[in-house]
């Protein structure tokens, strides 16, 4: 068979077995807000060392490294307890050209670039995207230090500023959401999390007050009906009045965290001794549960709502419906998703590629090592559903935005 031939026999059938599953499924309500990703791998790193959270997709130095967890639009889940499944023969995704088109030529409609700096001379770190044509961007007072955010406009190269943020020392401004025309996010001081709140049309932050403090570190918010669902570091889902008021357990979620709303799960994305991250998720709206798949011997395994990516027999990569349907050999990379459906591999020492799974595209980044030999990797942060991909190439920010791929 041809390769060609090949490659298209593997997209029909990966298409078919995607397609098949959201067919079967049920989708999780969309309409709740876009996360904030990105952060570098060194934020990442004291992220889980102090165990807070949220980020920004960045450049960092290190070996060649994928995609960790899934981003995007509202993926179905395989329902029900997970069956001992027999997957089907491993089939390996078609062979990838020595080095893909880059991004931008592949999915011309998804890629932008930036300035690194903002007209004032200041370096604008990218956030999320709040529409296809607008970016929420930071810029920081010292290392990782917000001191205020900023939108962008793609179409003008324009920027306005949202507000300006002020912290004690050694407290991070952290976890930004938007939604209901309103930015959110999180500080955490002496293990206590604080929340914050402005308009998206601009103005001074404002403490969302609670009726009892929030003991605990928070890990990832979202904005949806009115309210601030929240999860801790330590386990354990929350809603919060987006004008403040009564803190409220979510019923069933003692332990959980969130990964998509309305779908939280145990364990969450920080699993320090190598468990299954997301194994079991809950859709807290309705109630309905899944426990994905995980054989013994299996490791470095990343579910989302609809799929898990990991490691088998002699650490060889695979991607995976939560029932176990579907297995499919990766190529050799770091395992995990974005949007269910994308990963980033190397295709050659220094090269890195943006994958499709659902079309078996794929698309240079263009990051190469530096004159001194050190490799650079573009990873996301710790949401797994945010639209957005950013990392910073000749003082520009390449944008990728994952909800335009098609």
């Amino acid at each position: 068979m041809s390769d060609d031939a090949t490659r298209t026999a593997y997209e029909r059938e990966l298409a078919q077995v995607i397609g098949g599953a959201a067919r079967r499924a049920p989708r999780a309500p969309g309409g709740y807000a876009a996360q904030v990703l990105t952060r570098s791998r060194r934020r990442r790193a004291r992220t889980q060392a102090i165990l807070a959270a949220v980020a920004v997709v960045v450049v960092a130095g290190g070996g060649g490294i994928g995609l960790r967890e899934a981003l995007g639009a509202d993926p179905p889940v395989a329902a029900g307890p997970a069956r001992e499944a027999t997957p089907s023969p491993a089939m390996t995704l078609p062979a990838m050209p020595a080095v893909p088109d880059p991004v931008a030529q592949v999915w011309p409609e998804a890629v932008h670039t930036i300035p690194a700096k903002l007209p004032d001379g200041r370096r604008g770190r990218p956030l999320t995207l709040l529409d296809e044509h607008t970016v929420l961007l930071e810029t920081w007072e010292s290392f990782e230090k917000a001191d205020a955010v900023h939108t962008y406009d793609l179409r003008t190269g324009r920027t306005r500023k949202v507000t300006d943020i002020r912290t004690p020392k050694g407290v991070f401004a952290s976890g930004f959401a938007v939604g209901e025309g309103k930015l959110v996010w999180q500080t955490i001081d002496k293990m206590r999390t604080s929340f914050w709140s402005v308009p998206l049309s601009g103005g001074k932050p404002t403490a969302v007050k609670t009726d009892t403090p929030v003991e605990g570190r928070g890990d990832k918010l979202v904005v949806t009906g009115g309210k601030i669902a929240f999860s801790l570091h330590e386990g354990g889902v929350f809603t919060l009045p987006l004008e403040g008021g009564a803190v409220t357990p979510v019923e069933g979620a003692g332990r959980h965290h969130i990964l998509k709303w309305p779908w939280v799960g145990t364990p969450g994305a920080y699993t320090p001794d190598n468990e299954p991250s997301f194994e079991r998720i809950l859709n807290v709206e309705t109630g309905q549960t899944s426990q994905a798949l995980v054989r013994p011997g299996e490791e470095d395994i990343r579910c989302g709502v609809t799929a898990c990516v990991g490691r088998g027999p002699g650490r060889k990569p695979f991607y995976r419906l939560r029932d176990g349907s579907g297995e499919r050999a990766l190529p050799d990379s770091t395992p995990g998703l974005a949007h269910d459906r994308f990963m980033t591999a190397q295709v050659r020492p220094g090269v890195q590629a943006l994958l499709d799974l659902t079309t078996g595209r794929s698309g240079d980044l263009g990051v190469r090592p530096d004159a001194e030999g050190r490799q650079v990797s573009v990873q996301p942060g710790l949401d797994p559903y945010d639209r957005l991909i950013a990392y910073e190439l000749k003082n520009e920010y390449v944008l990728i935005d994952l909800a335009r791929i098609r």
